[in-house]
Order: structure tokens, then sequence, then C-alpha cells
């Protein structure tokens, strides 16, 4: 049986949310597939540019806050148990994709996906893994009635994201003819306007789904997603005129005291069988009306938005109503009430819904047939969130595989296809195609605080000295030491391999270096050169240098330290800083960089360039390259997908102890955790040998004071990529546009959180 995933989402607590993926996954089984629906939960979020020195933002903000409090959503602990048992009987899931080397390793057991229904192409939340981003083979893809929700796109990088992926489609459908209309004017092509998933099903079909209770006397069902009070007087003075009793189903706190009867636990079951059983249904929901139309209820369906907002989602609703001729369903003035409202002829409609319902039925299962035969052929590759580690040319038994940098500065895997064999051993051995590393557990892995003993090494490095004191150690013990230094004349981090005992060559490794460093000729040397070594590196360099090793099965005679990582920008930033600072310095093309100078302390960032006799140091937040570091705006795409942040592969993690903890301390200290029982062995050895001080604390500090989540790929990225390229784009008028607003928010952030403590 042919195997199809179905993305969409799947885990809000919101009836439509969870019925259209159940139709979904229905339909697409009723055609004769296996399906499994995409077990991903997005960070609804967007990064983009915004005019922060706006007033009306910030007053948006707050007005929405206020709003929050007074109308507080509530909180059904019945009703979230019974979501879950509906999506337990109704769905059935993936593995959990937490990051798209997730999601890209899904091509291998899915003969086609789909990306619908519900709001996921909303511009206000793009997300481009909605938009099926991951597939390799767009003859694979297939978008049934996902909704825009908008009539216009305004922001212009949301626009340009959209456009390109949205032209990757063979297969393309929306749920209204507005998302038709925009797709035609952002990228010419021609989107086939179907039917929701929900309306796919007849009323006997969702009746299988329904959970049944005896509902004895009549009632108008109430289930409002907004909280408009003229909508709500309305159905009291329909209550009052039909004497019917209203039954609300609560979405906000204020619902329990409207004096009539309350649902609670309510789940996608229970809803089917308030609807099919009320005398009639009043809703500002798009699902709310399609079920009323599914089960041909008397309804009124409310306008949830101001037409005045241009962001509003009516369309939503406009649409199907007048797809199926019911546009006097829609209350446009609630001082009226219809002189029998309870009556409502679904003759017409039940016609058009009848031929809508085939036409839909039959794109799809047209789709889905074409996708799940196709064999067009495709370029191999190893995974969409490569780290230019180079394990996978290392191990490459056609030297097929060449690691450079891309147009965007990043150091990449790219592959000769006349070369590939397609054997795979690459996949074995890339830290995001075959993920082995460890998850940090608070309760049995040790975190420790760790300091130097020795002052020299406590002001030449960037912290606690916790790298140069294992590398000491172990070099004595008979390891060759590998890690990062800063190559001056190419201007580029690399790493390098320090043969054992060389105590003096260890120095050039003290100090971060905030750029991508190259691996590849020193991870082939600890392959074929070394018996034993220490090597250390950013938690995706190690888990691929783990790999090679385990490959070998040599992984016992090393000892891996990764670093506490928040991402490393483009090359093509550092290149535009060194060249325009060399100019405006006067330091030269080939000047000593000390990212971290702790010359005025540990806890405020200093960068520190000299070179010509001249010397330039300056603040983290005055330096231009450390503005666009500090908003991770300019990563390289795997950071903003690492699978790394809260797990491991190494033997140590190290970084320095942010927090409010050693807020005083000058010098510098440095976290640690013994992901091993070798890691927990040198560090005791070190402590033993009065070269370290070591104290354990608790392990959810990890979580405390790192970065334990995922940044968010900002939506301009490839525009601000773009920039940072163009050798005739000068680094200060790049910060002005994409840095000094996010600047001037976490200022305001800032003082917005002084402001609250106060009034707490």
């Amino acid at each position: 049986m042919k195997k199809v995933a179905l993305m969409t989402w799947f885990h809000y607590q919101n009836f439509g949310t969870c019925l259209q993926v159940a139709a979904s996954s229905y339909i697409i089984r009723k055609f004769g597939y296996e399906v499994n629906v995409v077990n991903y939960i997005p960070h609804a979020k967007l990064i983009t540019l915004r005019n922060y020195k706006d007033i009306n933002y910030y007053a948006g903000k707050i007005k929405k806050k206020f709003k929050t409090r007074k109308d507080k959503h509530i909180i059904d602990q019945d009703r979230g148990k019974s979501f879950t048992n509906f999506i337990d009987q109704y769905i059935t899931l993936t593995d959990m994709c937490k990051t798209d080397s997730d999601l890209f390793l899904l091509n291998e057991k899915y003969d086609a996906f789909v990306c619908g229904s519900d709001q996921i192409w909303a511009p206000s939340i793009f997300n481009d893994k909605y938009f099926l981003s991951f597939v390799e083979r767009p003859q694979k893809m297939i978008a049934y009635a996902p909704s825009i929700g908008l009539s216009k796109i305004e922001d212009p990088y949301v626009k340009n994201r959209m456009a390109e992926n949205i032209s990757r489609f063979e297969h393309l459908s929306v749920r209204e003819a507005q998302g038709a209309k925009l797709i035609k004017e952002i990228c010419n092509k021609e989107a086939k306007v179907v039917l929701d998933p929900t309306l796919l099903l007849t009323a006997n079909e969702w009746d299988t789904m329904a959970i049944p209770k005896n509902e004895n006397n009549p009632y108008i069902l109430c289930y409002f997603l907004g909280t408009n009070k003229d909508n709500w007087s309305h159905a009291y003075e329909l209550s009052k005129k039909t004497n019917i009793p209203l039954k609300i189903i609560p979405v906000f706190s204020p619902d329990y005291e409207r004096g009539h009867d309350v649902a609670d636990g309510v789940g996608p079951g229970e809803f089917l069988n308030l609807v099919k059983n009320a005398s009639m249904i009043c809703t500002d929901s798009f699902h709310g009306t399609t079920f009323s139309i599914i089960y041909n209820k008397p309804f009124y369906t409310y306008e949830r938005f101001s037409s005045k907002d241009g962001n509003n989602q009516n369309s939503r609703i406009y649409n199907i109503l007048k797809l199926l001729e019911l546009e006097d369903r829609l209350v446009k003035d609630t001082k009226a009430i219809s002189s029998n409202p309870l009556v409502c002829d679904y003759t017409n409609a039940n016609k058009k819904l009848e031929l809508k319902r085939n036409e839909s039925k039959v794109y799809l299962e047209i789709a889905l047939s074409k996708a799940t035969k196709d064999e067009t052929p495709y370029d191999y590759k190893i995974t969409n969130t490569c780290c230019g580690c180079g394990a996978c040319s290392i191990i490459c038994p056609t030297n097929a595989i060449e690691i450079k940098r891309d147009e965007k500065g990043f150091l990449k895997s790219f592959i000769d296809q006349d070369k590939c064999i397609r054997c795979k051993k690459c996949k074995t051995v890339c830290p995001f195609s075959a993920n082995i590393a460890v998850d940090i557990d608070k309760d049995n892995h040790s975190l420790y605080m760790l300091k130097s003993l020795d002052e020299k090494t406590l002001n030449t490095t960037a912290s606690g000295g916790a790298a140069y004191e294992i590398s000491k150690a172990l070099s004595m013990d008979g390891y060759d030491v590998v890690g990062c230094i800063y190559d001056k004349d190419r201007r580029e981090a690399v790493h390098k391999v320090v043969k054992a005992c060389d105590l003096d060559s260890l120095n050039a490794f003290k100090g971060s270096k905030y750029l991508q460093s190259s691996t590849e000729e020193s991870f082939n040397d600890v392959i074929n050169d070394t018996s034993k070594a220490v090597v250390f590196g950013t938690p995706c360099q190690i888990a691929g240098i783990d790999l090679l090793l385990r490959s070998k099965n040599r992984r016992e005679g090393y000892i891996l330290v990764d670093l506490i990582c928040h991402g490393v920008p483009s090359q093509n930033l550092w290149n535009k800083y060194i060249k325009e600072g060399s100019k405006k310095y006067g330091y030269g093309d080939s000047p000593d960089v000390r990212f971290r100078d702790k010359s005025k302390g540990w806890r405020d960032k200093f960068i520190k360039i000299e070179g010509n006799n001249k010397s330039y140091v300056s603040n983290e937040r005055k330096d231009l390259f450390y503005r666009f570091f500090l908003l991770r705006h300019s990563n390289m795409e795997a950071c903003y997908e690492c699978n790394f942040r809260t797990s491991s592969s190494a033997d140590i993690r190290i970084g320095d102890y942010w927090g409010p903890r050693y807020k005083d301390d000058k010098e510098g200290v440095s976290m640690v955790i013994a992901m091993t029982e070798a890691g927990e062995n040198l560090l005791s050895k070190l402590k033993k040998d009065n070269k370290i001080e070591l104290d354990k604390k608790e392990c959810i500090e990890y979580w405390a004071v790192q970065c334990p989540d995922n940044p968010i790929k900002p939506v301009f990225y490839d525009e601000l990529l773009k920039e940072l390229a163009d050798e005739t784009k000068p680094l200060d008028e790049i910060a002005e546009f994409y840095c000094n607003g996010f600047e001037l928010y976490k200022k305001m952030y800032k003082g917005y959180k002084s402001i609250k403590k106060i009034f707490k």
C-alpha cells in the first residue's frame, strides 16, 4: 500500500483544526492509501521587519495584553482529554519531527505529501514547512485546500517566500477564491478552489465519529471564537424570539457568566453530537459554519473580525456562503431578527455542495495517483540542513563530495551527481541524517561550575578555562588535540591537529571564534593519523566526527568535547566587516583578532583587533559584527534547525556559565556537563590534580541560562544574506536597515519588563 504523509495542524485544541485533519485522513484512507499526519509542532512566530519606532506598534501590543487578561481562554481538562482521545482514535502520527532534517528523512518513507487544510498558509505565521519545503521532489507534493485567510499579503518578505514555495507545486489547490487570486498575483500559478476537507464527508460519515449523548431539550448552540458583544446580543434576542435556550461551548471565562447552559468537556466527537442535535447554531467560526451546513441546521454566522482590519479573516466565511448560496445566513445587522430564523432552505445548497464535493474528491484522487506513481529522476541529497562538517566527504568511496562555501558564505557539501553511486554511506555519518545524540537528562547528567585555578589561563581564555585545562591534561597523557584556531591570513576559523605533548601550540586554541570553522581536513587527519585524541567543536561538528569514528569502530579511544553554541554567522559578514574595518581603523587585511577580550571583564563582551600597530576595541552593543551576531539573523541555515541544543554526542559539553549566579565574577566561569562516564572521570581527575575548581549544580540551570530553543529564521533571511554578499553595500547601512529596529525593540521590551516588575 502506498504511503502518504499529511502536513497540517493537528495539535491545537480547536474543533476545526482537529476535524479537518480527521477528515483529510479519512478521505485519503478511503482512496486506498496509508496516511500518517506529520508529527510536527510549529513555533507559530514570524520574524520580520517592522516599524519599531512607531508608538502605535507598542500601543497595539499593550492593548492586546489587556484584552487577553480580560478575556482569558478557559482551561478545561476534560476537554483536553476528549481532544487527545479523538486524535488517538482517528489519526495516525509519524515519528516526532522537531526540525527540518527530521522532516527531510520522511522523503525515504512516503510516496506522496499533502499539505492542508486550515490556515497553514496564513501570511501572519508563515512557516515554509507547511509549504512542504522539506520534500525533495515537487512531483510528490500536493496542496489540498490550505487557507491563506487574507485578501492581500502586505509583508514583502512573506510575499517573496510564499511565491517561491508555492511555485514548486505541481498539484495546487486552495480553500478560498481569494487565495487563488492571490497566488495568481504573486507567482502566476493557477490554483484550483476546492472544499475544506470537513465538507468532503457526509453527515452519515461524520456520525461515525460523533460521541452520542441524549439531548432531550431543544437548544440554540453558541460557539464564538471572538468576544463581540453585538454578536452575543443577537444570540440572546434569538433565544427570546424562539423561546429556545442557549447552550454555550465555552471559549473565554466570561462565557460562564452569560446565564445560559454551558457545555464543558466538549471534544471533537461531542461537538459533532451537539451540532447534530441543535435546533439552531450561532457561530463566528468557519468550521462552526461548515458543520451547520453538513447537518443542514438553521444557523447564523457572524463576522468575527472588523471589516476595517486589513488583516481580517472574514473572507473564509464569505467564500463558503457565496459558494453554496447561503449568504442570507451572514448576520450583517445585529439589531435585526428574521421573522422566522429557524427556517433555512438547503435545497440548492445541498445540490451545489454535492457537485463541489465530487469535484474536490476527483482533484485529490487524481493528484494522489499521479504523485504516488511518479518516478521522475532527481538529484541525490544527503540532508537539507548541512553544517559543513565534512564527515560525508571523508567517507565517500568515489570522492563525489566537496566541502566549499556557498553564495551565502557557509561551508556546505556539494555532490557531483555523475560520480555519486548512491551508496548512502554519507548519510550514515551525517549528523543531521543519522543523529544518535543523547538528550541531556536533567536527573542523571551532572552539571558543574568549572574554573581554572591558574590565573594566567583565566586571563587568556574566553570563560573559565575549561577547554584549555582539558586539552593540557590530555595532551600530557598522550592525546593529540584537535581544536579551532583563527587563521588571520585566510581570515577564517580553521580546525587543526596539535600532536600530543606540544603544549605551546595549544595556546592558539584559546578564546572563542564566532565563525563557522573548516573541519574537513582536520577530521580526515583524526581518522587517518591519530590513535587517540581529544576533539573540540560545535555540537554538529562533534556529532559528525562521533559518527565517523563509530563507522571505523574507533570511538573508544577519543574524548569529544562540544561547545554550547548559539549559531555561526555568515563568513560574508566577517569578510565585509574586516575589509571595511581595515580601511577605517588601519589594522590591515590580516590582523590578530580576539573575539572575547577580557581585559575589561568577563561579562561584558569586547572584541579586540590589532595590526599595523593599530588597535580597535569595541563593546558588543556597538560593534558591527557583534550586532549581527547577537541578533542571530545571519546564521547558517542549519543553526535554525539544530538537533543538538539539548542533546550531545560528546563526552563533555562546555560553555560560559551565564545567568545571575556568577554575575559578579570578573575572571570567567565555565558551565560543564558530563555526558558520559569518560567525561565524568576526566573532570574528577582534573579536580583531584588540583587544576580546577569544580562545583556541582542543578542540571536544570542549563535550560535557565543557555539557549535551549532554536532561533527562528527571519523571513527576510535571503535578502539580508544577499546584501552581506554584495561588496558594494556598506555594512553600517545594512545594520541600520536590518538591526536598528530589533535593537530598539529589545530596549523597549527591557523597559516594559522593569515596569511590569514594579506593578506586580
